[in-house]
C-alpha cells in the first residue's frame, strides 16, 4: 500500500524518523519520496497511525499528477459512499477548486456530505505536483494540550512536553505490551506517553519526593507500570531485560546529591548498554554532545531543538552495539 504522511511543521526531520521507525518495527517499509512536509512510503504491515506524534494526517495515496490533470483523475477514482473533497496547500482558490472535484464525483452518481462523509478525498498541492488520496487518519490535536505538564497532579517546570515525549518514545520503535525504560524519569512525561499506547513503563529517580510524585502523575492518567526510587549509575535491572529506552538528562552541572554530571553520563551510559536488548534503541534527550560517553551505541540520528535563549537541547537516536 503506498501511504503519503502530511507532517507537522514544527520539526520535519523528526516527523520523518518517527514514521520510519514506526513502520519499520510494525511491517516492511521502502520510502518512495519526499515533498516539503509530505513523506511517502510504500508500506506492507499493522497500522500504527495512532501513534504518531508529528504527523497530521495519513492518506492512502491513489495519483500524483499536476494541478492541470486532477479532473481526469477525478473522472477515474473510485467513488466510495458518501464522500467530501478537502484540498491543501499554497496560493488561493482551494474552496473553487473542491466544489469543482466534488461536482465531478457528484455526476458520477456520488452523494456529497461534507458534515458526515464516509470518504474523504484528500488533495495536497505541492510545489509542482499534486497529490490524491483516500484520507485515513487526523491527528487529535488537542490530546497533547490535555496531558501538558501544568495540568498533571504533581509538577516540576522543566518537564519534557508530552508530544515530544512521544515522538520520542516512538523513535525507539518499542511496540504494544514491550518494556520501555526511563532511568530518570523525572514527573514521567515518557512512562505516561509509553502507558497510553500499550507500552509497559518502568521508571528509575533517585530522589524520593519526584519518585512519589512521578506514581501520583501515572495513577492520573490511568497508567500502569513501575517507578523505582533508584540510581541512573546502578539500575536494578537484569542485563537485556528491557525494549528500549528514554530519557532525559538533568542540564545543570551538578545533580546535587545525585553526584556530578560526568560521573552521571559515564556510568549511566553503561548501564543503558547492559540492561538494553541487542541492537534495541534509546532515545535520549541533553544539552551536551554525547557521543564520548555513548561509545557502546551507534548514532542513528542526531538533532537540535532550541527551547529558549540559553537553552538548546540536543536529541540523540542511539542504537545499542
Amino acid at each position: 500500500m503506498k501511504l503519503l504522511f502530511y507532517l507537522s511543521g514544527e520539526n520535519v526531520n523528526l516527523a520523518r524518523m518517527e514514521i520510519l521507525q514506526l513502520a519499520e518495527s510494525y511491517g516492511r517499509v521502502k520510502e518512495l519520496g519526499r515533498d516539503d512536509r509530505i513523506l511517502i512510503l510504500e508500506y506492507d504491515g499493522s497500522e500504527f497511525f495512532h501513534r504518531l506524534a508529528y504527523t497530521n494526517e495519513v492518506v492512502q495515496l491513489y495519483d500524483i499528477c499536476s494541478q492541470e490533470e486532477l479532473e481526469v483523475v477525478f473522472k477515474d477514482i473510485p467513488v466510495q459512499g458518501k464522500c467530501c473533497v478537502r484540498v491543501k496547500g499554497k496560493g488561493d482558490g482551494r474552496i473553487k477548486l473542491e466544489r469543482e472535484l466534488g461536482a465531478i464525483l457528484w455526476r458520477r452518481g456520488a452523494k456529497i456530505s461534507v458534515s458526515e462523509p464516509d470518504t474523504v478525498y484528500r488533495v495536497y498541492i505541492g510545489e509542482n505536483m499534486c497529490y490524491v488520496g483516500f484520507l485515513k487518519y487526523v491527528r487529535d490535536k488537542k490530546q497533547f494540550f490535555l496531558r501538558r505538564p501544568d495540568r498533571r497532579p504533581f509538577l516540576m517546570p522543566s518537564a519534557i512536553k508530552p508530544k515530544l515525549a512521544r515522538g520520542l518514545v516512538n523513535l525507539t520503535g518499542v511496540r504494544e505490551g514491550e518494556v520501555l525504560l526511563d532511568p530518570m524519569c523525572g514527573t514521567g512525561s515518557f512512562l505516561i506517553e509509553a502507558g497510553l499506547m500499550g507500552i509497559y513503563p518502568i521508571g528509575i529517580e533517585f530522589f524520593e519526593k519526584i519518585a512519589r510524585g512521578c506514581r501520583i502523575n501515572l495513577n492520573h492518567y490511568g497508567v500502569k507500570g513501575e517507578v523505582i526510587r533508584g540510581d541512573a549509575r546502578k539500575m536494578p535491572m537484569k542485563d537485556g531485560s528491557v525494549s528500549s529506552i528514554a530519557t532525559d538528562y538533568p542540564y545543570l552541572r551538578s545533580t546535587k546529591s545525585a553526584g556530578p554530571l560526568e560521573e552521571l553520563y559515564s556510568k549511566s551510559s553503561e548501564e543503558m548498554s547492559r540492561v538494553l536488548k541487542d541492537e534495541g534503541y534509546a532515545a535520549v534527550v541533553t544539552n551536551i554532545d554525547l557521543e564520548r560517553y555513548f561509545e557502546n551505541f551507534k548514532v542513528v540520528f542526531k538533532f537540535e531543538e532550541r527551547v529558549h535563549g540559553s537553552l538548546t537541547r540536543k536529541i540523540y537516536l542511539l542504537q545499542c552495539k
